[in-house]
């Protein structure tokens, strides 16, 4: 469960630094999450130290929040030695998935409301308030003098250069976990990878564990940083934070400052204490491992070291066919069969989902799955699918829902969900499996947090999990009346389901993730004694089967239940690992969640037409002159409201060839449906012309300047289903030009430009790609263009071109071909555009005088994941290769230009955990030259 999304830290650097050098014309917002729709009303309340924005809707909770903030920015802000500067928080209930993240320029935070399915046990606003604000708290440590309306962006950059990601996010973890009765410090779910490959023996480096790895499944920045923030500080006490971020604030481009400062205060850089960290957590779970009960279970699904998968929620059909969901490295999420000899059968691939989750009666599936909104990114809907295993068709059966855990009664005839309001109130519907009607929609009056429901055999049960501030328990409905089974306790309590009379479910009483079962008489049983965890109970003909982790994902298993019916069944005592217990008595204020007001604060709306410009940041900008070799030097001064609807910049450059400035006005507004960009250029330009002079010709430069002005309106779309979306947009673009100051009068030289029209049409349809995968394995994508001058008589002529991109499956997994057919037709002053994709290493080739269509094959696949880390320098997570064959002008001959072969390298470079950087190669053949002299070109990229 992300809480801050990486590039809202890591993209500042590629901002500032490397983009720079590219463009000074992008100013929008760094993390763009999108907008919501134009009828979301939002309002704001105004404390001392926090502005808080959210829709109507959200009310009560923007009050809550409030409130929370107020109470605890103290005991957040202690250790660090400095509280935070007022900062806006904007609550977000548009969407259907579980996050929140920190980011300056525009400085503020953003509360994704929607809990998940199988959240910690607290609430969850509260959960955000106290871990966003530290990262608040370290970003104002870090560069407190830095901010709007010249720094904002800067402040973030210095963030990203000088934090790594384990750092700022583990010690957030922390603090969630020190300063209230939850938090994921106390969940073995947070720490299973980690713990389960240390205890396997697989010792994987600082660098593999930090930035992923193609090859294992690696614990991620989350866990580590966690670990290793809580040992920096039980070893070196309370201030030993404060201290770092000190020394990093006094002189903020010192290389490598995290681990120069830590090593200065501690005696050790990271790399010491990541091994320090991981042996002394191998030490404490091995001790624990010693104090348990552990059992082998028979492993029902095919294992393969090479491609590690998570086979989930195994289920039997009517057939006895075992089912579950399957996700891995190399393919998207499928539901699955599994047949004799353990052989697999792909049912239906599904779509992305907010947890994993599945359910089957009769002959039919269903399953909830994410789908986007046409337009707006901030809205995202949850919805319910169904899938007929005999004959085999797919339904979605609700549409623009907001519906969650669908599970069908036994007969199939009814599916129980649970619902989610805008304004965050949560219920239990019961739908009609063939319509998707509502049937019934049963009271929630407490407004716990509803998770993974299920019905009895006879449907006149259900039994869902109930969270709120005092933790979570069960919840049983019968009928409409509803009580809990259990005392609200911090246990991650999650995917009940009836037995009998009697309910199996997930936990952790013993430090380890276990399924356990409640009895008619409200006693306890541990059913299941994993070693590294255990999920997903369901049960056929007195055997439960689950999802058993190990190193490799989870597998299948299952246990005979009637050898658990004895009296003595009872569970094991909790052996968990209290790493936090040392933050505890540091911060001397353990849950501070428990003595919030309630003071009532004055609320006023937050109009947008007001808000449109936040100015924070002054960017400079490097951009190659097109007149020399040498480098145009500027700067743009940034605006991004806060609800991400307008985008402005107001710029300067000195163009070193004409030694003149330039000036740039740039504005976006993007809160109904079309897109709406202008821009303005009032710039030096630069060309040359044929004079005569007594006894020849010679050419001449002449100089003038002229205003530019623009103006694009887009229309997107969007939708997804299954494992496809689908994307599209129309884009229409005019502009106009009007010159003076010209050093010479030229003939033919047009002083207006008026109103040209440019006209883009794309469309295409994708299959959702798999970590492995280097393209989608199906898609097929078009932009057509056409541009003409219809008010300009002087300018005759049009230019229209069409590009293409297909994908189709290659020869082994993860292999990918493509197809890249691409034809333009021109005339008069659009003659010569050459607008469409050429063959690589044209620019080395004959010229052609006018193109006119191009071919560009290409295979693509994956040589190696080597996971090497070099040192402090580079970690090499995959190697891969490629062929070729490009074509242009195919109807003037064969039209071969040339063929080769790549070889590249995904990497992360200088220890930062984004971009992503591709360093690679080329050898091109051409196919004209009789020496066949080969072309090498050598490239870097990067990505996110």
């Amino acid at each position: 469960m992300p809480y801050i999304n990486i590039k809202t830290i890591i993209f500042s650097i590629i901002s500032i630094i490397i983009l720079s050098f590219c463009s000074q014309r992008c100013f929008s917002q760094l993390i763009d999450g999108g907008q919501n729709p134009p009828s979301v009303k939002f309002r704001q309340i105004n404390t001392e130290r926090f502005q808080i924005i959210y829709p109507t809707p959200l009310e009560f909770d923007a009050q809550k929040v409030a409130n929370t903030l107020e109470a605890v920015v103290a005991d957040v802000s202690k250790t660090l030695g400095r509280q935070p500067k007022p900062i806006s928080i904007i609550l977000q209930n548009q969407g259907v998935q579980s996050n929140g993240f920190v980011t300056m320029a525009p400085r503020h935070s953003e509360f994704y409301t929607m809990p998940g399915q199988e959240f910690d046990a607290q609430d969850w606003l509260n959960s955000l308030a106290v871990h966003e604000l530290r990262h608040v708290v370290q970003f104002d440590n870090l560069a407190p003098n830095l901010g709007a309306p010249l720094f904002e962006e800067l402040k973030l950059a210095l963030f990203g250069i000088n934090l790594p990601a384990w750092f700022f996010e583990g010690d957030a973890v922390g603090i969630e976990t020190a300063l209230s009765k939850a938090g994921r410090g106390r969940l073995p779910a947070f720490e299973q990878t980690l713990r389960t490959n240390i205890l396997s023996q697989n010792k994987f480096s600082y660098s593999k564990n930090y930035f992923g790895s193609y090859k294992n499944f690696v614990s991620g920045y989350y866990p580590m940083g966690y670990f290793m923030t809580t040992k920096i500080r039980k070893d070196n006490g309370p201030k030993i934070l404060s201290n770092i971020l000190t020394r990093i604030k006094d002189l903020p481009f010192r290389p490598y400052n995290f681990s120069s400062s830590l090593k200065k205060f501690t005696g050790i850089g990271t790399r010491q204490l990541y091994l320090q960290t991981m042996a002394e957590m191998e030490k404490l779970w091995s001790a624990q491992e010693e104090k348990i009960k552990l059992e082998q279970y028979p492993v029902l699904n095919p294992t393969n070291i090479k491609n590690p998968s998570n086979y989930l929620l195994p289920q039997i059909d009517e057939k006895g066919r075992l089912l579950c969901l399957k996700n891995s490295f190399t393919a998207s999420p499928s539901i699955i069969t599994i047949g004799p000899q353990k052989k697999e059968e792909v049912l239906v691939k599904i779509g992305p989902q907010t947890e994993a989750n599945f359910s089957l009666a009769k002959d039919l599936i269903c399953w909830d799955e994410i789908r986007i909104d046409s337009r707006y990114q901030q809205r995202t809907f949850s919805v319910i699918c169904t899938y007929n295993l005999t004959t085999k068709k797919y339904r979605q059966l609700t549409h623009k829902t907001r519906l969650f855990s669908p599970s069908f009664s036994a007969d199939g005839k009814k599916i129980i969900a649970v619902k989610v309001s805008q304004s965050n109130h949560f219920n239990l519907v019961e739908l009609d499996a063939e319509s998707g009607n509502l049937l019934k929609e049963f009271p929630n009056p407490e407004n716990y947090t509803l998770q993974t429901p299920a019905y009895n055999n006879d449907a006149t049960k259900i039994i869902v999990t109930a969270v709120c501030e005092k933790g979570k328990s069960l919840l049983l409905y019968e009928g409409d009346n509803a009580r809990l089974l259990l005392p609200f306790t911090t246990q991650l309590i999650a995917r009940p389901i009836f037995w009998n009379k009697q309910i199996i479910f997930k936990a952790h009483y013993n430090g380890i993730e276990n399924i356990y079962l409640l009895t008619e008489r409200g006693e306890m049983r541990q059913l299941s004694h994993s070693r590294f965890g255990a999920n997903y109970p369901y049960v056929n003909r007195g055997q439960l089967y689950f999802s058993d982790y190990s190193a490799n994902g989870y597998n299948i298993a299952s246990l005979d239940l009637r050898r658990h019916n004895d009296a003595h069944a009872s569970r094991e005592e909790n052996t968990f690992v209290e790493y936090y217990s040392s933050l505890i008595s540091q911060e001397n204020a353990s849950n501070i969640l428990e003595s919030v007001d309630s003071v009532r604060y004055p609320s006023k709306p937050y109009p947008d037409f007001s808000h449109v410009f936040y100015f924070h940041s002054l960017r400079p900008s490097v951009t190659e002159n097109q007149y020399n070799n040498d480098y145009n030097l500027g700067f743009d001064l940034i605006s991004n409201n806060k609800l991400n609807t307008a985008a402005a910049s107001l710029g300067y450059q000195y163009n070193s060839a004409l030694h003149s400035g330039s000036y740039s006005a740039n504005f976006s507004y993007q809160k109904y449906y079309p897109k709406l960009s202008l821009s303005y250029r009032n710039r030096p330009r630069l060309a040359y012309t044929k004079i005569k002079n007594q006894t020849d010709s010679i050419i001449v430069p002449f100089t003038w300047r002229e205003h530019y002005s623009s103006l694009d309106v887009s229309i997107p779309y969007a939708k997804n289903w299954l494992n496809k979306s689908l994307y599209g947009s129309f884009t229409v673009s005019t502009s106009y030009t009007q010159r003076y100051n010209q050093n010479m009068q030229v003939s033919g030289f047009l002083l207006q430009n008026v109103f040209p029209l440019k006209y883009r049409f794309a469309i295409g349809i994708n299959s959702q790609r798999s970590a492995r995968d280097l393209a989608p394995r199906w898609g097929q994508n078009l932009e057509f263009n056409y541009e003409h001058a219809p008010f300009d008589k002087k300018l005759v002529g049009s230019n229209f071109f069409v590009k293409s991109a297909f994908y189709f499956p290659g020869l082994a997994p993860n292999h990918s071909f493509s197809a890249s057919l691409n034809f333009q037709t021109n005339s008069g002053v659009y003659l010569y555009h050459a607008d469409i994709p050429r063959a690589n290493g044209w620019a080395n080739m004959p010229g052609i005088l006018k193109l006119k269509n191009t071919l560009l094959l290409s295979y693509r696949f994956p040589v190696a994941y080597p996971d090497w880390e070099l040192g402090p320098i580079a970690y090499v997570k995959r190697i891969k290769g490629g062929v070729f064959s490009d074509f242009e002008n195919i109807n003037a001959g064969n039209g071969l230009r040339g063929y080769g072969l790549d070889l590249s390298a995904d990497m992360n470079l200088l220890r930062y955990y984004l971009p992503i950087f591709e360093f690679g190669g080329k050898i091109i053949i051409p196919a004209e030259s009789a020496t066949k002299k080969p072309i090498f070109e050598l490239g870097i990229n990067f990505n996110y």
